[in-house]
């Protein structure tokens, strides 16, 4: 992978040679630079989703997809997504049937959005700002980290933002067509097939619908077709839900509150957990200071962070390397746009909002976490105010990213990637900041007259530090597919990072690959397709044609023998709910009651379940006899088939008839 990123270095190069000399003077370079940085993008991906593979992740996916086919071709009541519509899994299985193979399925899926986000994004940028600044910004979107990983990857993470990011070219022109609104509403209703957070991007454009005219009349029609075209691409999943489960949306966020809400008690769990198992829809209000707690944490640290890099290095900045950078960009890009005057008025503006700000946090907050608050408000504030100053065709991306941190935070989000929806805006002001800004900023530190005769030196300076941006990202794009491809050590800053790439002197390995060894043992085992295994990952499925019994080795009563633990007889009533959704085949309504035939016993790290408040009365610590197999208090009628040198991996078979 190394040389395919030292090729990929070459070919930057000299893309940027000729850049240079053609992008911002030649006009024939409109129609020949998006198409090449498109086709870049899928030979590079390509070649290396073909190449590489995370024996884990990617059988994580499979399990996934083969719900899909247990809806088209099994028991589909069985089947029930947490927190997201079976679409893509039924899409999946149906593309599964002319390739076979779910691995390759997933890629070219995978692929094909990612370059189909590429390509539409220079188009939405071009309806807004034009050419130049379209180029720039489709080429920040080839190099965002995120999006390239994700296009190598067995996931389904990016089908849906293809689709509002197609949605958005046609929501962006200048000239919006009645045509246009029926493609936007049908779009964006295909998308939510995928994503059910995608309705939040109706909402934003509805928003835009009734404020783009002076026309009240003609902009509820507007607004009224796209919500029609809406409910028409939306309705086949609303019409399965309802007459397989008796319900419009089979789905709720109550779990993730659960898993990945910052603050809990464990009495505000306990009634979700109920909530979760009659399957009712989310309740944010159970506890009306836990909402406001979480809510604000996540509008103004957790979810910013994701955007902007304050503490974690998995975020989809536009410099996602460095902190905060993101964020100058962003809102240098913003300020532009709004043609914000630093005058007496908008001084007055900002003073008095960061005081309001500064002053309801040190009263009602934390500054540690809602410092963010006392800078975001302010800009918010004053761009709101020059609202009517900024370009019409620019305010769906704007609207729709505002709505979406509003009612987003209402969820812990805890990848970035659930971010993606509104992303679009971020490369687009960044855009905006490298080719209007940057130049800006030049000429009052240099006192640079921006003339003919030193506008191609002018060119290279925008270009070089451009250039500078997409190399730090494409590193971090390497540093990001190594990460997820191989075993590696835990990030430690980015200096350590780039010793640890130039100084290594053995291959790396590839993550999961044990699973792999292990996997041709229990495939090669007599009936294996009619028997049950029990085991913390479902990758396990990928590898191995069985069923599955999925467990976290963290449920049961403490002191109870593990017969009791097989056969799931003192399991809480959550644990059996949760593992049963989990299941292959999927068993919703728990009735095939199974035990296991096979036990893969690998201890998982209690902090991935954070709604166990009282794991010291399960019977996790109890099973850890399991990684030794010559303990003697292991049934009799355990099997040892594998035991790993490396890994804490045992495999048993458990003989029944014993």
């Amino acid at each position: 992978m190394i040389d395919m990123y030292k090729s990929f270095i070459k070919i930057v190069y000299k893309f940027n040679m000729s850049f240079q000399s053609n992008v911002f003077t030649n006009k024939l370079a409109t129609q020949k630079y998006p198409l090449l940085i498109t086709l870049s993008f899928f030979i590079i991906i390509f070649s290396i989703a073909f190449s590489q593979n995370n024996f884990m992740k990617d059988g994580d996916f499979f399990a996934f997809a083969i719900q899909g086919e247990q809806i088209l071709f099994g028991d589909k009541e069985g089947v029930k997504f947490m927190t997201g519509p079976p679409t893509g899994a039924v899409m999946y299985a149906l593309f599964n049937l002319l390739f076979d193979d779910f691995f390759i399925t997933g890629k070219i899926v995978a692929l094909l959005s990612g370059t189909g986000i590429v390509f539409f994004s220079y188009y939405i940028i071009r309806n807004i700002f034009g050419h130049k600044i379209a180029i720039v910004g489709q080429l920040l979107v080839a190099f965002t980290p995120k999006i390239d990983v994700l296009s190598i990857q067995t996931v389904n993470e990016l089908p849906p933002i293809f689709f509002v990011i197609a949605a958005l070219y046609f929501g962006t022109k200048k000239d919006l067509k009645f045509l246009d609104i029926i493609i936007v509403g049908s779009l964006i209703g295909v998308a939510c097939l995928f994503r059910y957070q995608a309705i939040i991007v109706l909402f934003g454009f509805m928003v835009f619908m009734l404020i783009r005219s002076k026309k009240i009349r003609i902009n509820l029609f507007h607004a009224a077709v796209l919500g029609i075209f809406f409910i028409i691409a939306f309705s086949p999943l609303l019409i399965h839900n309802y007459t397989t489960h008796g319900v419009l949306i089979d789905a709720s966020g109550n779990y993730e509150l659960i898993n990945k809400s910052k603050y809990q008690t464990p009495d505000w769990v306990e009634k979700l957990k109920i909530e979760a198992m009659r399957e009712t829809p989310t309740n944010f209000f159970i506890d009306l200071d836990l909402f406001y707690k979480n809510y604000f944490y996540n509008i103004f640290y957790h979810n910013p962070d994701k955007l902007f890099h304050f503490n974690s290095i998995s975020n989809i900045s536009i410099v996602p390397t460095i902190p905060f950078i993101g964020f100058i960009i962003f809102a240098g890009g913003l300020i532009y746009l709004s043609k914000i005057k630093l005058n007496k008025i908008t001084i007055i503006t900002l003073i008095s909002t960061s005081s309001i700000t500064a002053i309801l946090v040190l009263l009602l907050g934390d500054i540690e976490i809602h410092f963010f608050a006392i800078i975001i408000i302010p800009l918010l504030v004053i761009t709101m105010k020059n609202i009517r100053k900024i370009q019409k065709n620019f305010l769906p991306l704007l609207i729709i990213s505002i709505v979406f941190m509003f009612l987003m935070s209402t969820y812990p989000l805890s990848n970035p990637v659930h971010l993606l929806t509104m992303w679009i805006i971020f490369p687009t002001l960044g855009a905006v900041f490298f080719v209007e800004v940057v130049p800006k900023i030049c000429s009052k530190i240099k006192s640079f007259k921006i003339n003919d005769t030193r506008s191609k030196s002018y060119n290279k300076t925008i270009i070089a530090i451009i250039l500078i941006v997409l190399l730090v990202n494409l590193a971090h794009s390497y540093k990001s597919a190594e990460n997820y491809l191989y075993e590696q050590e835990p990030y430690s800053g980015v200096i350590n990072e780039i010793t640890k790439t130039f100084q290594r002197n053995e291959p790396l390995v590839e993550k999961g690959i044990e699973m792999k060894q292990v996997s041709k043992i229990l495939a090669n085992q007599p009936g294996i397709e009619n028997s049950y295994l029990m085991a913390s990952n479902n990758s396990w499925l990928y590898y191995v044609d069985t069923n599955l019994i999925i467990t976290s080795f963290q449920q049961g009563v403490k002191g109870d023998p593990i017969e009791k633990f097989l056969t799931r007889e003192n399991w809480s009533d959550w644990d059996i709910w949760y593992n049963n959704l989990n299941n292959h085949p999927a068993d919703r309504y728990n009735k095939n009651k199974a035990t296991p035939d096979y036990l893969i016993y690998h201890d998982s790290s209690p902090t991935l379940h954070a709604w166990k408040h009282d794991l010291d009365q399960t019977q996790y610590e109890d099973l850890k006899i399991l990684a030794d197999p010559s303990n003697p208090k292991i049934p009799t009628n355990f099997e040892l088939l594998y035991k790993s040198d490396k890994t804490s991996i045992v495999v048993y078979k458990i003989n029944k008839e014993n």
